[in-house]
């Protein structure tokens, strides 16, 4: 894995790499199924899989698994690029904002002038919610938590800017402090809500593992991922950072009749396959058995469709 972070970083800030040429792919043999489907197949709620603003896991299919998935558990995931005025947002229940960016990944180190939403789609969005939708937001390390943070401060939530390591809650076996666990042991997983604990005794999520991201606050939230004291926000390796120092990297709350969660970290959210440069592969996100992402994913969703 430390050979991971490696890839990521040359990947990200070499100008020699052409758009596209990715260490990572989806995990085709990530196990999408749902035993017990929420709604009958094609019958549930809409899921906009937002498109329209240079999505990175959206242009290059990343998001298929958790589509995938979604669709197995009854729901309707539509992939669209148009913006957000309010007649086309009433076409969905849940809006799911992941990677977002005012460029293409990897051709910029930062956000500086550039919007990712004009004021009047954040407008629209917000009213949208307030009216009873759904958001599913991420944040992610720097440039992404640049790009996204306009929005979340419109929903009283706010992102670190760097990237996110905790010198006492991360896999000690992977070796990196940016890969940091959320067990009920080390008290990071909020056990009274939903999200973690499920509708029943079976579908309580134990143990999480993120790969960096950023901190989210939001004092009108739920903490879901609760990050210890021993984190903190650094420096990115693009050199943007570090600005503010958050609590979170999983909020969940209601915003008028709506409901939004937001998270620091987006590859909980995927099943992906990373090469290394010894011919050896890793997995991160929902394909991890170790860990309970496809069950967070599935309860998340969840929570967000039921009132």
């Amino acid at each position: 894995m430390k050979k991971i972070y490696f890839a990521i970083f040359i990947l990200f800030v070499s100008s020699n790499l052409t758009f596209g040429q990715w260490p990572m792919s989806n995990d085709t043999e990530f196990n999408s199924n749902v035993e017990e489907p929420t709604y009958e197949k094609e019958k549930g709620p809409k899921i906009l899989l937002d498109g329209a603003h240079h999505n990175f896991f959206i242009q290059w299919n990343f998001i298929k698994p958790f589509s995938d998935l979604a669709k197995a558990d009854g729901y309707e995931t539509i992939v669209d690029s148009l913006k957000f005025t309010p007649n086309y947002l009433e076409r969905f229940d849940i809006v799911m904002i992941i990677s977002a960016l005012p460029f293409d990944f990897t051709t910029k180190n930062e956000v500086t002038n550039e919007s990712t939403f004009t004021k009047e789609e954040i407008n629209n969005l917000y009213d949208w919610v307030n009216k009873g939708g759904s958001l599913l937001v991420f944040s992610e390390h720097a440039p992404f938590d640049q790009a996204i943070n306009p929005l979340l401060k419109k929903f009283g939530i706010s992102s670190s800017i760097g990237t996110t390591i905790d010198s006492l809650n991360y896999n000690k076996k992977l070796g990196h402090k940016g890969w940091i666990e959320f067990t009920q042991e080390n008290g990071g997983l909020n056990q009274e809500h939903p999200i973690i604990n499920g509708n029943n005794k079976n579908k309580k999520v134990t143990s999480l593992l993120t790969l960096g991201g950023s901190a989210l606050t939001g004092e009108s939230y739920t903490n879901v991922l609760e990050l210890s004291k021993s984190s903190k926000n650094i420096k990115h390796s693009t050199g943007v950072g570090p600005i503010g120092r958050g609590n979170s990297q999983g909020l969940a709350g209601n915003v008028g009749k709506g409901k939004v969660v937001a998270m620091g970290d987006s590859n909980g959210f995927t099943a992906m396959i990373f090469k290394n440069d010894d011919g050896t592969k890793d997995k991160a996100g929902m394909n991890q058995e170790e860990y309970d992402w496809k069950l967070f994913v599935l309860n998340t969703l969840n929570w967000l469709s039921t009132d």
